[in-house]
């Protein structure tokens, strides 16, 4: 038999010697080693908590910094570690992605370092180890086209287990970079720094918001991850500025050391209070939108937000807005849409990466569209580039050290897709982000250092120029269910305009309405969206705050009134509950023509008091009059008409009455007639003639003598 026939047997017989012990048909005695699996099938867990320095240059030695967790049931006798250099260069996106997730078991390129543990690996133990590769053992061409990713892996073996000798890996990059010159891939990072769902009637909000800028609260992470880096845009709400006064004392610190890390940052400013502009565009609510522009600015000028901020970038709540939105967005001098990653995406047959801006046409107007690489905007949401919300730890465990040599190496292969070709590209995070600090930390490092990418700010991408790439366009219209509707919008201003009719007739309105444009801004903000059912009983309460200022001034409720004349006044009694005096006008509104009151009665009320007030009305037929009660500013405009009573008009009294009055008079004077004539009828009848001497007595005078006295 010949040497190379003798290998192939003997090769032979070893593969099948691993089949059937894999299969289980031949006994073998389990080894120290043979402990129970994690969820990558391996009973070790590899992390690699350090690759330096992050981009090797020539003569440069590779260290590579691991932690070796024993998750298993069993003791690895003899450790060895084992660093991997797959020297092939990755030529596209997609071979990225094969390097990463290749198998527990898959091949991960030629041994450039082995290192043995000097004592057994027992269950639960973790041991942490620097392992340096040398420059000669690295051995990367030099030449100018040679620079980029490659694949750097670590494995755990026992020597002492010849039947399974991987018992952990890790994967990730080494970045090569001869020195040389290259034509860098321009980056912008835009973070939000958004708030909570605000009601103007309570102020729950100061307790959420200390919830998040507390140590470990999403704002505080963000601060705490971008902070540092001016290279960050944020795109900021300026009602946390305005709020800052009123919040907690740990909101209080956090907006402090906001406002002092926007120094020589870029600082694009939301709308006040971050409105749905989708929703605003739905409804047609135009002018809110401008409000809280305007306000937005107006909040700039007097805090300590950067003088040049603005509120020129459109960021809506969906992900793909609608042409409507859009529209909206220039109408209100808004000069960029943002569109979320992944959004807008780029024709199948394109072979590198465009700059992330194009334009659609809305309105009759060109818009600048801002689109955030999917991939990337991912890489800092999860620490691993891939698909946006997806499982970070899909390929294996996520460190500082892998996040950041993955986007590095995400990076390089974009540039060298086309080496002479400056594209920018935009990495966005959605709004309730909350980063991993020490992760995104360690990304922003690592992206601030890269010689192949130089950071931007945000205006620098809406400045560009459409790379004329064709991205399709936005759907015409489409609504999402959790937007606030036009009812809801329409319930609240209609309350903030009745109670500014309302607080007209105070002596000092102001000190009733509260702030009215924070009302009708509150119920528009993005933060409302998870939430549909606090935002209704948020705008519930407009109306209710209306109402109560409304019950200040009222009619007390009057009994059956009875009008027996053509005119006269009716008694209104009026209440005022306010700390402060009002004008107002009374007037009467009868349900039919049978009784007339045509004027008004002005009345100051003094506060806390009550006036009667008499209306004057006038009667022009008798029957029972439903009257309604009007209380209207001076101005006339209707305040209250909800008291209402009954009169009783009975006009043909009076006349009736003066004609009794009259027969009684007329009677009077009859009967008095008749008495006299009968009086002087029997004095010429039996009366002796008059002679001189005393005064005759009248017939009443007569008929008062007793019985026994007689006339002289």
């Amino acid at each position: 038999m010949s040497p190379r026939a003798g290998r192939a047997l003997a090769g032979f017989a070893a593969g099948m010697l691993a089949v059937l012990v894999a299969a289980g048909t031949l006994a073998v005695a389990a080894p120290a080693s043979a402990a129970t699996p994690d969820q990558s099938g391996l009973p070790l867990e590899v992390l690699i908590t350090e690759v330096s320095p992050q981009v090797l240059g020539v003569g440069q030695d590779l260290t590579v910094r691991v932690q070796v967790h024993n998750t298993g049931s069993g003791t690895v006798a003899q450790p060895r570690v084992l660093v991997h250099l797959d020297r092939n260069a990755f030529i596209s996106r997609y071979s990225l992605d094969v390097w990463r997730g290749r198998g527990p078991q898959d091949a991960l390129g030629s041994v450039v370092l082995q290192q043995d543990l000097t004592a057994p690996l027992g269950p639960g133990q973790t041991v942490a180890l620097d392992l340096t590769v040398t420059a000669s053992a690295v051995a990367l061409p030099n030449r100018l086209t040679s620079w980029g990713a490659r694949g750097l892996a670590v494995q755990v073996v026992d020597r002492a287990d010849s039947a399974r000798p991987r018992l952990g890996v890790a994967r990730t990059f080494a970045l090569w970079f001869p020195d040389q010159e290259v034509t860098a891939t321009r980056l912008s990072v835009l973070a939000p720094v958004v708030g909570v769902a605000v009601s103007p009637y309570d102020d729950a909000w100061v307790g959420d918001l200390e919830q998040l800028t507390r140590p470990g609260g999403r704002l505080a992470n963000l601060l705490a991850a971008t902070g540092e880096h001016a290279e960050v845009t944020w795109a900021v709400d300026p009602w946390l500025a305005e709020a800052a006064p009123d919040a907690g004392p740990v909101t209080q610190a956090w907006v402090g050391e906001l406002l002092a890390a926007m120094t020589d940052r870029e600082v694009s400013l939301l709308p006040y209070l971050d409105p749905d502009l989708a929703a605003l565009a739905h409804t047609g609510a135009d002018d809110l939108l401008t409000a809280a522009i305007d306000r937005a600015r107006n909040v700039a000028g007097s805090t300590d937000l950067p003088d040049g901020a603005r509120a020129t970038l459109a960021w809506p709540a969906d992900a793909e807005p609608d042409l409507a939105t859009a529209a909206l967005a220039d109408r209100s001098g808004q000069n960029a849409l943002l569109v979320g990653p992944g959004r807008l995406s780029t024709p199948g047959v394109l072979t590198y990466t465009p700059s992330g801006r194009t334009t659609v046409t809305a309105g009759g107007a060109d818009i600048p569209v801002l689109v955030p690489d999917e991939r990337l905007s991912a890489a800092l949401v999860n620490g691993t580039v891939g698909p946006l919300g997806g499982d970070a730890t899909a390929f294996g465990p996520v460190t500082p050290a892998t996040a950041a040599q993955d986007l590095l190496a995400e990076l390089a292969v974009i540039t060298r897709e086309r080496p002479a070709d400056a594209r920018h590209l935009l990495i966005t995070v959605p709004r309730d982000w909350s980063p991993d600090v020490s992760v995104v930390t360690a990304q922003l490092d690592a992206l601030a250092a890269a010689p192949w990418v130089h950071t931007e700010p945000l205006s620098a991408l809406v400045g560009l120029a459409d790379p004329e790439v064709d991205r399709g366009t936005l759907a015409e219209r489409t609504v999402t269910g959790t937007e606030v509707d036009a009812a809801a919008l329409g319930t609240v201003r209609n309350a903030v305009q009745r109670r500014q009719l309302l607080a007209g007739i105070a002596a000092d309105p102001p000190a009733l309405l509260g702030d009215l444009e924070l009302e009708q801004l509150a119920p528009t903000s993005v933060a409302w969206r998870a939430d549909p059912v606090g935002r209704a009983e948020s705008v519930a309460g407009s109306p209710a705050a209306t109402q109560l200022l409304a019950a200040a001034v009222t009619v007390q409720p009057a009994e059956i009134l009875t009008l027996v004349s053509s005119s006269g006044g009716l008694p209104v009694r009026v209440t005022n509950t306010l700390d402060q005096g009002v004008r107002i006008a009374v007037g009467l509104r009868p349900a039919d023509g049978r009784l007339v009151a045509d004027d008004v009665v002005p009345v100051t009320i003094p506060a806390g008091g009550e006036v009667l007030v008499q209306v004057p009305v006038r009667a022009v037929q008798s029957g029972d009059v439903m009257v309604t009660v009007e209380l209207r500013t001076t101005d006339g405009a209707l305040l209250d008409d909800s008291t209402q009573f009954q009169v009783r008009v009975r006009a043909e009294w009076e006349g009736i009455g003066t004609a009794v009055a009259a027969s009684l008079l007329a009677l009077g004077l009859v009967i008095g007639v008749v008495r006299t004539i009968r009086r002087g009828r029997t004095s010429r009848r039996v009366g002796p003639p008059a002679v001189a001497g005393p005064d005759a007595l009248s017939p009443e005078e007569q008929e008062s003598l007793s019985p026994d006295e007689e006339t002289v």
